[in-house]
Formats: structure tokens, C-alpha cells, sequence
């Protein structure tokens, strides 16, 4: 959700609000031009225009008078441009179909023309169509083509523009190092054709890749940068949507006060430069942060002023949005399902309208959610039928995969058990699907990198031997010609064939010392198995471990203590604790995955099987706990953390481009975290599922059923140590 909300950030900034009276002016000129290329020209300038003010409509008008009229005269670099905007248009309205026929038209005009510019063009909505689709490898090649072809014509502010896609890609992926790398690319092409406004956008992009990589710190720095760049010129709309990014940060900083402060001053800037659009969006953040803090009356209040006016403007996207968010807390919050529905309705009929066929099977998956709720499980498995059908028309593997899940869930309710498990394991299936695929770019750029440093040093073995066997012929050579130079010449070639095994001993040593260093290398950031992989096959492949204990916790009030120490003491603090931890891990058969700020993560069973997966990381967590108990009592700083632990099946597997990990995914992943978050200080808090593996071994105590979320109510167990 969070991730879509920032997205509406960006977009704000690329609908630049154009004045009525901007448009009018065009359609003028437009009128005034004999039919012809200039016409047609200036057809697809006004239909950019209307998309660009959210019109689609009167883009989709202008674009097929500008295709009709190219066609008529043969203009074909008039016609790929009008390909492209009703590509465009109907790839914002999410209907992928119809936008795909128009752009691999265009691609095929563009080639057959050679009209390079076009053709990246189209590669480019081509991109963002796959994306849509969730198909992330496809798009990030389509992208790179658009990217290549730019570059050909030297269009800086094309390949910027494509760059940028590739950008949110990697990001999409996790790979935040490799998105980061991309936008500075762009960001620098922005600089250099002076374009500020897109520096500005650039450098709200690059905040946003910091955000999401939880180094928000950095990330409100460049958001800062871009607010500073965009009151230089003067662009408010910027400015605002910079507001409200770092509203956003705070926000998930969980930091609501500040969060507020931001949406606040950039509605205060759109209500000055009266964009009624940025108006709502920032009322829409406003709703959202009072939904978090249980402010459930305040939050209604701003969604129904920012449904006013986007009723207002017509934005029909808008008011569909905000129907959504006002149902979704009269359902999830408020539990008044029949006043939920009648929002809902709302909005699906909108979607309907504008032919938003995601957000209609989204909105249907929701009241399809409701009636569940309700206990009409007809009504229910009605509107989930519709939606797989248009989630399939649409191949959105997310919505897919929220239907599933719903459908598991109704079929259960009724009894249906055996329909409930089918639809569970598409549901399953769809979620590792999306994981493979985000693992696969990562483990290819791996596999690449591997293969041309083998090559490298088969090289300069080659080249060794070469120079072997040129030194041996001219030996023999000299041993011919100069054969009365008899003793000396020997001794002479005794020299060079002595030097020549000195160098290739050395060369030898120096390629074995490279070899060494980047095992070593390897093995410090990948397990040992991981890397034989590598060395014997040349590629590794995700495993899937079915008795996997993972541990996961946290520090206490780390927030507060972060903001209340020097950094420097805070780094040294927790780098003592994590090796402790490392040391502990290791010697109980355990592996640390890796730390995310005050958060350790650790499992036992993978990659490597251990019978005694439970009982080993439970040994490890009391030892964890008892030496955080002793350092407590002889330290200044106090370290109190909260320890959750769940056994299950985990997925493994390498990810990364720059800083290759090994990281782990699953539910199990998911439910260990759950039972980090509703433990207690020092405490030790394991599911029914870990309790039943290490009942007979441990003295512990049961605790009240907790709800969890996106569990239901769950049983969890203390453990306070060994039984006699």
C-alpha cells in the first residue's frame, strides 16, 4: 500500500496540472492548420498535453485524429507518435491489451522506418506494460532496448526517461544499490542538458530508493535536495510532492506527528497555487495517517473532503481511490460492513467506467472479502469468480494471488476443503513465482560475473603457455645455428629457461593468491555450498528446506536510545552485541542470514539439514539471553530485546548484484517476525509449531491465544529454560 501511495507521489509531479486555458490554446492552433504534417504534428502535441492534464478522453480524441490523418498522408513518424500516445493513455487506464496492440504497432513502423527515436519510445511503454504485468525480466529488457537505441541518437532526455525505468525495476527487485546506481546515471544526463525540473524528480527518485532500503536517514537528504532545487525555480507542485515523500518517511518511521506536519505544509502549498488535484492527494495522506493512529472519524473526515474535490475536477481515478479508502475503514476498522459495501460499489462502478479493469478486480476481491465476513459466501464466491477472470484477462500475478487466497479462505468456511487446499496452492505457486523471478536477475549476474573472471584467468594461463613455447623454440632455434658457441650458449639458455619457470611459478602464485581471495571472498557473504555451486556447475539455484527453525529479534526502545546516543558509540554497541550473537549462532549449528538495523535474523536447518534445528536455536537463544543478563549487570548501556521463534519450511537463495547475501524467504519467515513483535523484553516467545517439536525438553509457559496479524488468533509459548 505504502509502496503505491509514494507512486502517486511521483505522478503528481509528472501531471503538471496544465491550465485549461494552456489547452485551449493548442486546440486553437491545431484548428488553424491546413491538413498536413504540421497538423498532425500538432494533433499529437495536444493529445501528450490532455494526458499529461489527466484528460484521457480528449488524449485518446486528439491521438486518433493524428493517427488518421498520418495514415492519410503517409506520415509515418506522425503515426508512430500517435501509436505511442494511445499506448500511453491506455496503459494508464491498466488496460494492457488494447495498449499493446497499439505500441507493437508502433514498434513495427518505427523499425521498418527507421524512426529510432519512436522505437525507444515504444520500448519504453513496452517496458511499463510488462511491468504492469509483473513480468519484471521482460520489462527490464524492453527498457534496456529503449535505453540503446536513445544513446544511438545521443537523446539525453530519452535514455534519462528510460534509465530510470530500468531504476524502479532493480528496486522492485530489492536491488536498491543497482537502482541507486541507475538514477544517479539519469540524474547526471538531467544535469547536463540543464532540465532541473527532472534533477529535481531525479533526486525525489533517488530519496525514494534510500527509503525503501531502510536507509531513510540518507533518503530525507535527497528528498531536502530536491525541495531546494525545486524553489529555485520556482515549481510548487514539486515542492509539495517532496512534502509529502518525507510525510511518508516519517510515517513508516512511525513518527506521526512530523508525518502530519509534512502533509499539512503541502497542502498548504496546493491550496495556495490551488491544485486541486495535489489538494486531494495531500488530504487523501493526511486520511491515511489518522486511519494508522486509530483516529478512525478524523481520517473519514479527510477522505470525504478529498473525494469532494476530486469529484470536483473529475478525476474519476481519484474518486475511485478515495471511495476505496473510506470503505476499506469502515471495514477493516469499523466493522460496518453494509456502509463498507456501499462505498465499494461506488468505486467498482467508476472502475468500470473508465475500464480500470486491475483496480475493478481489486475492488472486487475486497467485497468479495465483505461478504465473507458477513457469512454470504455465495455473494462472496460470485465477485471472486468475476475477479479471477479479469485478473487473468489482465496476467497481474498480485491480484491473482489476493484472489486465491480469498478463495482458500471462503471454501474453508464452507467446508469445501478440498477446493480450499487447490486454491491455496495457486496462491502458494503465484507468490514463488514472483520470488523466482526476483531471484533469477540477481543469481544471472552472479553466474555472469563468475564466468568471465574464469575466463580471465584461463587467459593468462593461456597466454603463459604461449610464452613457454616461444621461449622453447627460439632455444632450439639458437641451439642449431650457434651450436660452436657449445657451453656458454648452454649456460646462456640454462638462464633464460631458469627465468622463464621463475616467471610462470610466479604468474601461477599470483593467479592461485587471486583465486584464494575471491573464495575467500565468496565465502564470507555466501554459504560453502552456494559456492561449490558456483566453482563445479557455474550457477546456483534457490532449495527449498521443509524443518527449518528460524529466530528473529529485535532491540527494545532502539529508537529512542538510537536518537540519544552519538553514532559512533550506537555502532560500536551493536557490533559488540551482533558478534556475541555471531559467536553464539556458531557455536549452537545456527546461521545468522543477516541484521537490518536493530533487527537479527538467524536460522537453523539450512543450507545445511540439522535434525536438531529447534532444540539447537533455542539452546542459542537462552544462551543469548544470558549473556545479554550478565553484560547488562556490568555495563553502563542496557540491551533488552525481544526473541520470537517458528519452525517451517524456507525457501533459500542468492540475492544481490553489488553485495551478494544469502537470504531466505516463506511464511515462516513472516510467522517468526510475528512472534518477535508479540513477545515481551527478554523473553523468549515460540509458536504451537516450535513448542510441539521441543515440548519434552523445556520448561515453558503458555500464553492467552493473541491475534496476529495476517494469522488470526495464534498459541504461543515462553520458554524459560531446560527441564531437569
Amino acid at each position: 500500500m505504502r509502496r503505491i501511495i509514494y507512486t502517486l507521489f511521483l505522478f503528481s509531479i509528472f501531471s503538471f496540472s496544465f491550465s485549461q486555458s494552456i489547452i485551449d490554446s493548442l486546440i486553437d492552433v491545431t484548428k488553424s492548420l491546413d491538413d498536413g504534417k504540421d497538423k498532425a504534428e500538432a494533433l499529437n502535441v495536444l493529445s501528450k498535453e490532455c494526458f499529461y492534464a489527466r484528460s484521457a478522453e480528449n488524449c485518446i480524441k486528439y491521438a486518433n485524429e493524428a493517427l488518421v490523418l498520418s495514415r492519410g498522408i503517409k506520415d509515418y513518424k506522425q503515426e508512430a507518435k500517435a501509436l505511442n500516445n494511445l499506448a500511453m493513455v491506455y496503459s494508464a487506464m491498466n488496460d494492457i491489451e488494447t495498449s499493446t496492440k497499439f505500441v507493437n504497432k508502433a514498434i513495427s513502423i518505427s523499425e521498418k522506418y527507421e524512426l529510432k527515436a519512436e522505437e525507444g519510445q515504444a520500448y519504453n511503454i513496452k517496458g511499463i506494460l510488462l511491468e504492469q504485468q509483473s513480468k519484471y525480466s521482460e520489462s527490464l529488457a524492453a527498457y534496456k532496448k529503449s535505453a540503446n537505441l536513445k544513446r544511438e541518437i545521443d537523446d539525453k532526455k530519452g535514455l534519462s526517461k528510460a534509465l530510470s525505468n530500468m531504476a524502479e525495476i532493480y528496486q522492485h527487485w530489492g536491488i536498491y544499490d543497482k537502482a541507486i546506481e541507475i538514477s544517479k546515471e539519469s540524474l547526471k544526463l538531467k544535469h547536463e542538458i540543464g532540465d532541473k525540473r527532472g534533477e529535481g524528480i531525479l533526486l525525489l527518485n533517488l530519496g525514494n530508493n534510500y527509503f525503501y532500503s531502510d536507509r531513510k536517514d540518507v533518503a530525507i537528504g535527497y528528498v531536502q535536495k530536491a525541495i531546494k532545487i525545486f524553489n529555485e525555480i520556482d515549481f510548487q507542485i514539486g515542492v509539495s510532492s517532496c512534502l509529502n515523500a518525507i510525510g511518508l518517511i516519517y510515517e513508516t518511521m512511525e513518527d506521526y506527528e512530523n508525518a502530519i506536519e509534512n502533509y499539512a505544509h503541502a497542502l498548504q502549498i496546493e491550496k495556495k497555487i490551488n491544485n486541486k488535484s495535489g489538494i486531494a492527494d495531500a488530504l487523501n495522506n493526511l486520511g491515511n495517517v489518522y486511519t494508522l493512529i486509530k483516529e478512525f472519524d478524523t481520517a473519514i473526515v479527510y477522505y470525504d473532503k478529498s473525494l469532494e474535490v476530486r469529484t470536483e475536477i473529475n478525476d474519476k481515478l481519484g474518486i475511485a481511490q478515495s471511495l476505496q479508502s473510506i470503505g476499506a475503514v469502515y471495514s477493516v476498522e469499523k466493522k460496518e460492513y453494509i456502509k463498507s459495501l456501499s462505498y465499494y460499489k461506488r468505486a467498482l462502478k467508476i472502475n468500470r467506467e473508465i475500464n480500470n479493469k486491475k483496480e475493478t478486480a481489486l475492488n472486487l476481491n475486497y467485497m468479495g472479502k465483505i461478504y465473507m465476513f458477513m457469512g454470504n459466501y455465495d455473494e462472496a464466491l460470485k465477485l471472486l469468480e468475476e475477479s479471477k477472470i479479469i485478473a487473468h484477462q489482465i496476467k497481474s500475478k498480485a491480484v491473482m494471488s489476493t484472489n486465491y487466497e480469498l478463495f482458500s479462505k471462503v471454501y474453508k468456511k464452507i467446508g469445501m476443503y478440498e477446493k480450499a487446499l487447490d486454491n491455496h496452492e495457486m496462491y502458494s505457486q503465484l507468490k514463488d513465482s514472483v520470488l523466482n523471478e526476483s531471484i533469477a536477475e540477481t543469481i544471472n549476474e552472479l553466474q555472469t560475473k563468475y564466468q568471465t573472471e574464469k575466463k580471465e584467468a584461463q587467459i593468462v594461463l593461456q597466454k603463459s603457455e604461449i610464452a613457454k613455447k616461444v621461449a622453447e623454440n627460439r632455444r632450439q632455434k639458437a641451439a642449431l645455428i650457434f651450436f660452436i658457441i657449445g657451453l656458454v650458449l648452454v649456460l646462456g639458455l640454462v638462464v633464460v629457461v631458469f627465468k622463464s619457470l621463475q616467471r610462470k611459478k610466479r604468474d601461477n602464485k599470483i593467479i592461485e593468491a587471486e583465486k584464494a581471495k575471491s573464495e575467500e571472498l565468496l565465502l564470507n557473504t555466501l554459504p560453502s555450498k552456494v559456492v561449490s555451486d558456483l566453482k563445479l556447475y557455474g550457477k546456483t539455484e534457490p532449495e527449498s528446506f521443509e524443518n527449518v527453525t528460524v529466530y528473529f529479534s529485535d532491540v527494545v526502545g532502539f529508537t529512542n536510545m538510537s536518537s540519544q546516543l552519538e553514532p559512533k558509540l550506537l555502532i560500536e554497541e551493536l557490533n559488540d552485541i551482533f558478534t556475541a550473537f555471531d559467536d553464539i549462532m556458531i557455536k549452537h549449528e545456527c546461521e545468522r542470514i543477516k541484521t537490518i538495523g536493530d533487527a537479527y535474523l538467524a536460522v537453523c536447518g539450512m543450507p545445511e539439514p540439522n535434525s536438531n534445528h529447534a532444540e539447537n536455536m533455542i539452546n542459542a537463544s537462552l544462551e543469548i539471553q544470558n549473556y545479554l543478563n550478565d553484560r547488562n549487570n556490568a555495563a553502563d548501556l542496557t540491551w533488552r530485546i525481544r526473541i520470537g521463534i517458528h519452525s517451517g519450511k524456507v525457501v533459500g537463495g542468492v540475492v544481490g548484484v553489488r553485495k551478494y547475501i544469502y537470504d531466505v524467504f516463506g511464511d515462516t519467515i513472516n510467522t517468526s517476525s510475528r512472534m518477535e513483535s508479540n513477545s515481551e523484553p527478554m523473553k523468549i516467545n515460540v509458536s504451537e509449531v516450535t513448542y510441539n517439536i521441543v515440548k519434552e525438553k523445556y520448561k515453558t509457559v503458555k500464553r492467552d491465544p493473541l491475534e496476529v496479524k495476517g494469522k488470526g488468533v495464534m498459541n504461543m509459548y515462553f520458554v524459560e529454560g531446560k527441564l531437569n
